[in-house]
């Protein structure tokens, strides 16, 4: 992560703003992605450390470093390094027809702890849940009412060995269930 790299071509998006609104700037992020150019180099300019979407375009083959200028100011680059093109799309995640979401809720009977995330500020939601299943057991599920499904948790759920399913109740709530995976 060295400060010394020559940008030649930059691209900048401050998402604070979208952050402020309460909104979740990875559309925003994404859309940014895709018409970005292979010289180009895209500076995010944010509050916090994007851990989950480094690691997302990681994936996607972006090489990335990050930048404090200043106190509560973070500057997250990413350039494409075509040598380290992999595609590990992070919809494949979240289960939408192998299990119901249903059946697995009653799966899980009485062994559910729930959280309702929809009134923290972000990255808070993220933080909460991951918190959660830090604790969470083998037999026990984590149900959430959440705002969306959360595009950055999933990666992170997936490296954890969790399973995820959501049910969207309607534009502004989605409920997830999250569990310990039976891939072992």
């Amino acid at each position: 992560m060295s400060n010394s790299r020559k940008i030649k071509n930059l691209v900048s998006l401050d998402v604070r703003p979208t952050l402020d609104s309460g909104e979740d700037p990875f559309k925003i992020i994404m859309e940014a992605i895709k018409v970005l150019k292979e010289e180009e180099t895209l500076q995010i300019i944010n509050t916090f450390e994007p851990i989950p979407l480094i690691r997302k375009l990681e994936s996607k083959g972006y090489e990335s470093w990050t930048e404090r200028p200043s106190e509560g100011v973070v500057h997250t680059f990413f350039k494409l390094n075509p040598t380290k093109w992999v595609d590990n799309e992070v919809e494949e995640v979240v289960k939408k027809s192998k299990t119901n979401f249903e059946e697995q809720l009653t799966f899980f009977g009485d062994n559910i702890r729930v959280i309702d995330v929809r009134n923290l500020e972000m990255p808070e939601p993220m933080v909460t849940i991951l918190k959660e299943i830090e604790t969470l057991k083998k037999d026990q599920a984590l149900y959430v009412d959440h705002k969306k499904i959360p595009q950055f948790l999933l990666p992170e759920l997936e490296q954890r060995d969790f399973d995820i399913l959501y049910k969207e109740i309607d534009c502004n709530h989605t409920v997830l269930l999250i569990y310990k995976s039976d891939k072992h």
